[in-house]
């Protein structure tokens, strides 16, 4: 300030002598220059250290004409706080401190009227940053989204003009896709499309792109509008990426810069419109509101948008039938194949409608290991490749929602499978209780709708009898059992049957309870048949539809409980845990027990 003082004071002394008629000579001091403006004052010396150890004094002292902006010492001392450095780490990172320095100046004159508010302004660094009028103040915007105020304006120098502000300027250090990520949770399921897509490495490349963001909110309210779920739209990948594009526009288009009414063409090809509430209304007339604006990242960008809009030039899976939609995604190519082959395309391009668990190519590829088989030799076996496929159809359509968990379900192949929810997922257990994951549901067709599963789904090819021989040793006593009372040809039979099966821990644990060696048992056939039929219950009774609490009558006439911990007490009140259930079989249902249970006398 007092520099400032004796200027104004030798000025006015001029002005007095030249007009008394002296004729003294009166020297002033030139002009000082950027870099010397700040070597004089105290509110700069953080600064004018700054500028020598990364050897810009030269550079900031020639003509210019340059525009600084300058941070104070207060706004470097912030600075070192929020990178954890001290001063003297800061100055001798070079590479940084240049950086950052030739990010707040800008190669012209710049006065404060001439700042071009809500505009992208590059300093000599390159990046960008902006500069908006909030309430009277100048506040400035850099690449990371910090804010700084200018605080003084206007200071001129010999080579260009200063203007003070409180924050030291940082430049973007992340892309588009990284400032997505680094939001989260906000757009996380607009950072799971992208991926899905394919388009992350696009997104953050040099660009520059802007963004129109759709919040989670966004994609959600999405889903409900086609009536699919997140899998099923992510796993539609030329979809996704027809409407992922649909949201980005060449270059850098800040809010200010927005054209409001024109179409804007985005990279998709399809244009979009903006109204002058900063409202979308994209090529289905469907409307999006702008929430927020400018997010700068390092290569474009983001406007924050409420709403997924959709371009005009896109095939909706609610437009096609089964096999189209099917025909329409890579990862099912081997399914349409084998539809084809099995001659079922004309059945599930029908009015249906169907629910179809379709399997990835993967899971194809997968059967074809376990099956040991070439896909040429799976499709040429009609017989088995229809009866494959049609156990994956179901009459009707079933919406996740509409799954009967741990219930049997019956495809058009006949037969059962259930589905269990495991973790949050949805997990199948096939007739010869392999498992499968549903990865994608309620993808929606014109005749029905879609699951998409991580395994071929196989009907049972073993009945209860056979069940037990394959589960050796765990049933061998029982086995023996059936045997021996000559049950065998009535538990293979068409049943369907409950069978609550003893484990060999089980059975030995009746010899001892009843003093008697096996081959006693298994020879008094009459006994042997009662015991072994109070195991059996008429019907397919899954966990899920066990009764808790009443009789359940069993084939041999008696009955017994099972409470909610499904603990058996059978009619001499003895009791059995339920320790393994659902074991499908081809005629039935096994549950495994630890006990043998035993019948009234």
């Amino acid at each position: 300030m007092q520099h400032w003082t004796r200027r104004l004071f030798a000025l006015a002394m001029v002005s007095t002598l030249a007009a008394c008629g002296g004729s003294d000579e009166i020297t002033l001091d030139p002009p000082q220059n950027i870099v010397q403006i700040a070597q004089t004052d105290s509110r700069f010396t953080v600064l004018a250290e700054a500028v020598v150890a990364a050897d810009l004094a030269t550079a900031l002292s020639a003509p210019g004409p340059l525009t600084v902006f300058a941070p104070t010492n207060d706004a470097f001392n912030a600075l070192l706080t929020e990178l954890g450095l001290t001063k003297a780490q800061l100055l001798a990172n070079k590479p940084l401190l240049t950086a950052v320095l030739q990010y707040h100046v800008l190669g012209s004159r710049v006065q404060r009227a001439d700042v071009p508010l809500g505009r992208a302004i590059t300093p000599l660094a390159g990046g960008i940053f902006k500069v908006d009028s909030r309430s009277g103040a100048l506040v400035i915007t850099d690449g990371r989204n910090r804010t700084a105020t200018i605080t003084s304006t206007d200071i001129s120098a010999a080579n260009g003009v200063i203007h003070v502000i409180d924050k030291v300027l940082l430049p973007a250090n992340r892309n588009i896709v990284e400032t997505a990520i680094a939001s989260a949770p906000e757009f996380s399921l607009l950072v799971e499309a992208v991926v899905a897509a394919n388009l992350q490495g696009t997104l953050s490349g040099t660009g520059p792109f802007t963004v129109f963001a759709p919040t989670n909110a966004a994609f959600a309210a999405l889903l409900t509008e086609l009536g699919t779920s997140k899998e099923s739209l992510f796993a539609d990948t030329a979809l996704l990426s027809k409407v992922l594009t649909y949201h980005v526009v060449p270059g850098r288009v800040l809010r200010a810069d927005v054209p409001v009414g024109p179409a804007v063409t985005t990279v998709n090809g399809e244009t979009l419109t903006v109204n002058a509430s900063l409202a979308i209304t994209d090529r289905r007339a469907r409307t999006a509101n702008i929430t927020a604006t400018d997010v700068l990242t390092s290569n474009g960008v983001i406007h924050v948008i409420d709403k997924v809009i959709l371009p005009a030039d896109i095939t909706l899976s609610t437009q096609r039938n089964i096999v189209t939609q099917a025909q329409a995604l890579p990862q099912f190519s081997i399914l349409v194949e084998a539809v084809v082959a099995a001659n079922l395309q004309g059945t599930l391009s029908g009015t249906g409608p169907f629910t179809v668990f379709a399997p990835t190519n993967a899971a194809f590829e997968s059967l074809l290991a376990e099956l040991r088989l070439t896909k040429a030799q799976l499709l040429a076996d009609v017989p088995l490749l229809t009866a494959v496929l049609q156990y994956h159809v179901l009459g009707g359509q079933v919406l996740r929602a509409q799954v009967p968990a741990g219930q049997a379900i019956t495809p058009l192949a006949g037969g059962v499978f259930k589905v269990d929810a495991v973790n949050g997922a949805l997990v199948v257990n096939d007739g010869r209780n392999r498992k499968a994951t549903i990865t994608a549901t309620d993808m929606r067709t014109s005749n029905g709708v879609i699951h998409a599963i991580d395994k071929v789904l196989l009907p049972a090819n073993r009945n209860i009898v056979e069940t037990a021989i394959a589960s050796a040793p765990e049933f061998s006593i029982l086995v023996e059992a059936v045997v021996a009372a000559n049950l065998q040809g009535t538990l293979s039979g068409t049943g369907p049957f409950t069978v609550f099966a003893p484990t060999n821990a089980a059975f030995a644990s009746l010899l001892t309870e009843l003093g008697v060696t096996k081959e006693a048992l298994l020879a008094n056939t009459a006994l042997l048949t009662q015991v072994l039929t109070y195991h059996v219950v008429p019907g397919r009774v899954l966990k899920a539809g066990v009764p808790v609490g009443p009789a359940i009558t069993t084939v041999q006439g008696g009955s017994f409980t099972v409470n909610s911990a499904l603990a058996i007490t059978d009619a001499r009140g003895r009791r059995s845990n339920i320790t393994g259930t659902d074991v499908l079989t081809s005629n039935g249902v096994i549950h495994v027990i630890d006990k043998v249970i035993l019948p009234a006398p």
